[in-house]
């Protein structure tokens, strides 16, 4: 009996192991640089324990990791077969030495799938988008530069997310330039329907669908309350724009009513606590709708934009530093260093195309819209306090700096904040070089969750974005490490106030103790001088009085004899 129970196990095993085999490849995009480009990706299967693992070169990111681990996961659940290890290899662009970020998640689970199942995918179709634990696709950034690598390599279908309006928009002129048919998925099943079983996606057109007014607890903005007001005004902004959407058609009509209900959102969001999530939410849409706008009036103006955003810059007004508004201060710092940051890597001169002049316009309006918040930050800033010198807090600048450039390479936005923290570094806005380094050291750790959203946080940026952590949460999305990072900054802030002279006075600089000893002499010198000549003076009126007295006793006298 014995002997005949190891035979079918033996032959389960063959079995499963003739199934773990087999090699698939297909192109994914990614954006490099500034340009589009298409990375070619193989999944191989081989017996296993359900696993999944990269190879070592190109090195990938810790996004893309998890990316890889979900996709695999997600096939192995709907497929029903655990018995196989699958590999997942990436061969790049030669400029290219890493792959970042989790666009590629959706691709793969379609790819792994259809190893398990031994069936083929269409060649003629290319995905991007994430994948959830539900395998839901998931947004993902760069369309307009993907979609234009897509048709450049000779796709005929290319697959994203649910987009923006902005995004329809702007893929539009994709679709014409190029003859590419843009589609729609929601989940993986479309994708695998129609890539493997060439089943169509049904498409809703421009009608994207409304998020929902959120019920949330209620959540205590005790600690910064001031940043209310911030909110409210980039809603503010977000309202007039969504007004300022002109036209009776039926697409412009569709749009001011999906942006009509995300102001009521956002409100909601305010109402609850989450100042911070409002205000973001409220940002992006303001952006887009800007965007928007201007295409469809044709007012694509890109150096008069530039101007604009540098003009908004030039108006920023913020306190001088204190402790009692460093903080502020520097958040106002990191969002005005943000602004010129996106505006000098915005080319607006040469020739460029429609389409890319879209593109750019947005990352303009980005400029713009960090500039609007740096101005409410500056004026939520309390008064008060004794005056801060950055200088002492250079050295842990300096060490801050050093450790997020020790971050394996991340994405666009990783690199973007290295190099806020690198500029503010140089100009001696060290505050805002800390926040800006501590925000790359923290993505870029793979271990960064070990946090709750109902911790209390003791400073201000670590309570707003404990805030939007909580919110996350509430909102079923991950919010591991920004609640990481939300006790990241406690932790920076907590050794910045500790770094300050008892007195707040600003540090002294090199060679200030000779030049106060110079100054104090000077200045006795002179106090001694001043009392010699008054004393003198003093002293020369007492004996010409006593002189004037004796005169006129004489004279007194000879007149009455």
């Amino acid at each position: 009996m014995k002997w005949l129970l190891a035979l079918m196990a033996a032959m389960l095993l063959q079995l499963s192991s003739a199934s773990c085999s087999g090699t698939i490849s297909q192109y994914v995009p990614a954006v490099m640089g500034e340009d589009g480009g298409l990375v070619n990706v193989t999944v191989s299967l081989v017996p296993g324990h359900g696993g999944a693992f990269a190879t070592v070169e190109p090195l990938t990111a810790v996004s893309t990791q998890e990316s890889i681990a979900q996709a695999v996961s997600y096939a192995y659940e709907l497929s029903g077969k655990w018995g196989c290890d699958a590999l997942v290899s990436f061969m790049t662009p030669e400029r290219a030495s890493y792959v970042e970020g989790p666009s590629a998640g959706a691709a793969l689970a379609v790819m792994t799938y259809a190893l398990l199942e031994n069936r083929t995918m269409r060649q003629d179709a290319i995905i991007t988008g994430t994948i959830d634990e539900g395998g839901g696709v998931g947004g993902v950034g760069g369309l307009y530069e993907k979609a234009t690598g897509a048709a450049q390599k000779g796709a005929k279908y290319f697959i994203t997310p649910t987009e923006s309006f902005y995004e329809v928009l702007l893929l539009r002129g994709v679709e014409e330039e190029y003859g590419l048919k843009v589609l729609q998925a929601r989940n993986v099943s479309e994708l695998i329907g129609f890539m493997i079983y060439n089943i169509s996606i049904a498409q809703e057109g421009m009608g994207t669908e409304k998020r929902p007014i959120p019920d949330l607890q209620p959540y205590d903005t005790a600690g910064f309350e001031r940043f209310v007001p911030v909110a409210q005004g980039m809603i503010g902004l977000e309202q007039d724009a969504m007004l300022a959407l002109n036209g009776t058609d039926e697409e412009t009509a569709v749009m001011r009513d999906f942006f009509r209900n995300e102001v009521l959102r956002q409100n909601r969001i305010l109402e609850r606590g989450y100042a911070f999530s409002a205000a973001n939410e409220a940002f992006l849409n303001y952006i887009d709708i800007s965007t928007i706008t201007a295409m469809v009036s044709g007012g694509v103006d890109l150096p008069r934009k530039k101007g604009e955003a540098g003009a908004c810059l030039s108006q920023i007004r913020k306190p001088a530093m204190t402790d009692a508004n460093f903080e502020w201060v520097i958040g106002a710092d990191q969002r005005e260093g943000w602004a010129y940051q996106k505006l000098n890597e915005t080319e607006t001169d040469g020739r460029v195309v429609s389409d890319e002049r879209y593109s750019r316009y947005n990352d303009l309006m980005y400029a713009q819209a960090w500039c609007s918040v740096a101005k409410g930050l500056a004026s939520a800033a309390p008064e008060g306090g004794r005056p801060v010198d950055e200088s002492v807090w250079k050295g842990m600048a300096a060490e801050k700096l050093a450790l997020a450039r020790s971050v394996p390479a991340g994405g666009p936005d990783i690199q973007f904040k290295l190099d806020t923290a690198a500029a503010a570094y140089e100009q001696g806005r060290y505050g805002a070089a800390i926040y800006d380094a501590l925000y790359v050291i923290t993505m870029g750790d793979a271990a960064g969750n070990a946090t709750l959203p109902g911790e209390n946080r003791t400073s201000l940026w670590g309570r707003i974005y404990q805030s939007q952590g909580a919110f996350l949460d509430a909102e079923g999305e991950d919010a591991g490490k920004i609640l990481a990072f939300a006790r990241a900054l406690d932790g920076a802030t907590a050794e910045m106030r500790a770094a300050l002279p008892e007195d707040n006075a600003p540090a002294e600089a090199p060679g200030g103790g000779l030049l106060m000893l110079a100054a104090a002499f000077v200045l006795t010198s002179s106090l001694i001088l001043m009392f010699l000549l008054l004393l003198m003076l003093i002293l020369g009126r007492g004996n010409h009085s006593q002189g004037t007295r004796t005169a006129d006793r004489a004279k007194q006298k000879k007149g009455r004899a």
